[in-house]
């Protein structure tokens, strides 16, 4: 699946939620979205793309530079490569 995909699924299965005869008390409840490296990535992009569905999100170890080209992917194995050299 996409990344598009894999966000409106979460999305649908939140409003699935939400609107069950037998979760009405989920249906004014805020949803926080929580994830670590992909995870934080997916957490981060579906608040900023669903601000009216998701209310939070904690993006842990989300490497988010990566895509802008800020860093080197090979960053951290290039050093740990250089230690285990020496």
């Amino acid at each position: 699946m996409t990344v598009p995909q894999v966000m409106r699924d979460f999305v649908n299965l939140i409003n699935v939620l939400k609107s069950d005869i037998n979760h009405l008390e989920l249906s004014e409840r805020a949803v926080i979205v929580a994830g670590g490296s992909y995870g934080g990535m997916l957490s981060a992009w579906m608040r900023m793309y669903f601000p009216n569905q998701i209310q939070g999100a904690l993006a842990a170890s989300a490497p988010i530079l990566w895509f802008k080209g800020y860093i080197n992917p090979n960053a951290w194995s290039d050093v740990a490569s250089n230690v285990i050299l020496q």
